[in-house]
């Protein structure tokens, strides 16, 4: 091992205070987009922090023109993000992962399962106090595991999908904000009839 590896390694106290509340779960609405749609991914440029591991500057997520975050809406209390450690223990490595529950066997919600099963995406999720995730990059977008759909048998059943992501990345903090892209705007007019005079 080179002598000076861990050399410019942050290195500082992980303080937490007993008094301060500390919120579980994610929002019930989160963000996606397919990778090919991301202009730029600006990885986390490690400092002296923690927190600088793994944070995305504000500027750092740019869409390609007319694209941009779409929001997908959660069934409260079934959704939850997380940060695991896979390998073997000297060879560790950062994964992130997403599980929902998208509300309603509906043929909207078993499209966008069909459309977006093998499809590599980044996705922005909001923890229960607002700051923003990010599952996936540019380069190691989040790919889904599984979805499994169900009606549910009796009548106070939950009814969607239950859907797992995981992305061969660390989840990384945005430190920037997410707007959702503008629908695009549908012609409802009916086409003008020619004269057949």
């Amino acid at each position: 091992m080179a002598k000076n590896c861990f050399e410019n390694t942050p290195h500082e106290s992980v303080d937490f205070c007993p008094n301060e509340e500390v919120a579980g779960g994610i929002a019930t609405r989160v963000y996606y987009a397919p990778t090919s749609f991301l202009q730029k991914f600006t990885m986390p440029n490690p400092g002296a922090t923690y927190e600088s591991q793994i944070t995305i500057p504000s500027d750092g997520i740019v869409f390609k023109t007319e694209k941009g975050w779409k929001g997908i809406d959660l069934m409260a209390d079934e959704n939850e993000l997380k940060s695991a450690l896979v390998g073997n223990k000297g060879n560790l490595k950062s994964k992130g992962e997403i599980e929902g529950f998208i509300p309603g066997f509906r043929p909207k919600v078993l499209g966008f399962i069909k459309a977006y099963k093998n499809v590599p995406m980044v996705w922005a999720i909001p923890d229960a106090t607002g700051k923003y995730f990010i599952i996936g990059t540019k380069l190691n977008g989040a790919y889904m595991e599984s979805a499994d759909g169900t009606t549910g048998k009796k009548y106070e059943d939950n009814s969607g999908v239950a859907v797992k992501l995981s992305a061969n990345a660390p989840t990384h903090y945005y430190a920037g904000e997410i707007s959702e892209a503008e629908e695009a705007q549908k012609s409802t007019k009916a086409p003008k009839s020619g004269s057949s005079n």
